[in-house]
């Protein structure tokens, strides 16, 4: 596994996501999304949520106005420290972690787990992305859910466009390549950025696994979670080929318990 410091989910969230993805993340974008996770995990005031890779917490916020008891975890302090900031812009208040998601450093305490925008499938390996499923599994409540927003690998497929581009707010040229791997269902997204002077960079981008959705029901069977309802997006629509996201809920098994820590390799 590579160090820390060089994993891309490390260097691409210090501060490129932010520049290139930034424009997409609304306000009210983050109302509706939200909205949708309350009710389609029938999510009560009161009821204990974490925001699994919670980036600058606009999930968090918006799920806090709900009147939930949220927590949100994300491997970058500072996205931590955006999410504390945004809490109090909103006049809410959350709690905050810094972790990463396969060691997740609580047990039994959730009654919901959500992991949005894609974030599940960064790891190196399937068995990493499972202990993922396995720590939340342990964080969960018996009979807790848990939510995983994912693209689509079907759509993904069908609508795959190798280049693209747009331009920021500041003046930014954002030039795009995605690289899809059939073989081990990779795709990697890289940047070029060039600014209004003609400067120009390369991002580190990131690099997804895309997971179908019996691959991802059963990695869940194997740590004791039960696909209960899958959605194709934020409507409510019905999973499909041409859904561009797969939205799964899976419920945590009775008699799953408090699972084994499965040992690490290397």
């Amino acid at each position: 596994m590579a160090s820390q410091g060089s994993a891309w989910y490390v260097d691409f969230f210090r501060s490129d996501y932010l520049n290139v993805y930034g424009h997409m993340f609304t306000e009210e974008r983050a109302e509706k999304e939200s909205a949708f996770v309350a009710n389609a995990l029938e999510l009560k005031p009161g009821a204990s949520v974490l925001d699994l890779c919670c980036g600058q917490g606009r999930h968090s916020v918006q799920l806090a106005k709900r009147g939930l008891k949220v927590t949100g975890l994300d491997l970058n302090p500072d996205y931590v420290v955006l999410a504390q900031q945004a809490a109090k812009a909103g006049k809410v208040e959350i709690e905050t972690v810094t972790a990463d998601m396969r060691e997740i450093p609580f047990a039994n305490k959730f009654d919901a787990i959500v992991n949005m925008y894609s974030s599940f499938g960064y790891l190196e390996s399937e068995a990493e992305d499972l202990r993922v499923l396995e720590s939340a599994g342990n964080a969960l409540k018996t009979g807790g859910r848990l939510l995983l927003d994912m693209l689509n690998r079907e759509w993904a497929i069908d609508n795959y466009i190798q280049n693209d581009w747009h331009t920021g707010a500041d003046g930014t040229l954002y030039v795009e390549r995605r690289d899809l791997d059939l073989a081990t269902s990779r795709m990697h997204v890289h940047f070029i950025l060039v600014d209004q002077k003609g400067g120009r960079r390369e991002s580190i981008g990131h690099n997804i696994r895309l997971y179908t959705l019996t691959e991802t029901t059963r990695l869940l069977e194997r740590v004791g979670m039960r696909v209960t309802a899958v959605f194709g997006g934020f409507e409510g629509e019905t999973y499909g080929i041409g859904t561009r996201r797969m939205i799964i809920i899976a419920a945590k098994n009775p008699e799953a318990g408090l699972l084994a820590p499965r040992p690490r390799q290397g």
